[in-house]
């Protein structure tokens, strides 16, 4: 009886510890460093406060359906600076982000942060006229769901680099995003 009950508590003993090593391997399957191409538009300007002389929630919607890996990234931009100013960079002074993930058609998990910092930059024609903003933004990871759970202690950060074009708000960039 004794020998049985010894076999019963390995074998449970031996199926916890296989199914918590499964379960921390699938827990985020997250590159080193992975570089992620978007498309996809400027939905809100944000809104000027000439209190503090900032622009609050410039926000972006972009995508990427390339391979078995779908990504939907989404950001909200404060910076600093009149609009229309003479100087054609502006400073980032915070804002939010996150990253959905699909693998095989299958929701991974969302990852998200806050914005860190960076710059905002405004391409004008010969008429002076604002064609082109070009923004190079730096990403911390403060967290995420389901395969991202966890993520703060994995010091996940990243630069988010795109360009916009004034006219119809269309979007192009990427993130380079990795562990520390």
């Amino acid at each position: 009886m004794i020998k049985q009950m010894t076999k019963i508590a390995a074998m449970i003993i031996l199926a916890i510890g296989l199914t918590t090593n499964a379960a921390a391997q699938s827990k985020t399957e997250f590159n080193l460093l992975q570089y992620i191409p978007l498309t996809g538009i400027e939905t809100a300007q944000g809104t000027y406060d000439p209190l503090t002389n900032t622009v609050y929630g410039n926000s972006f919607v972009l995508n990427n359906f390339e391979g078995s890996e779908t990504h939907l990234f989404t950001i909200s931009l404060d910076y600093s600076g009149e609009q229309g100013a003479a100087s054609n960079q502006f400073p980032v002074t915070g804002g939010s982000w996150s990253l959905v993930v699909f693998r095989n058609n299958v929701y991974t998990g969302t990852l998200f942060g806050e914005v860190t910092g960076g710059t905002i930059g405004a391409v004008t024609t010969s008429g002076e006229e604002t064609a082109l903003r070009q923004m190079q933004v730096a990403l911390q990871a403060t967290g995420g769901l389901k395969s991202f759970a966890g993520i703060r202690s994995a010091r996940i950060s990243g630069v988010f680099e795109a360009v916009t074009d004034t006219s119809s708000n269309q979007t192009t960039g990427n993130i380079t995003i990795g562990m520390q």
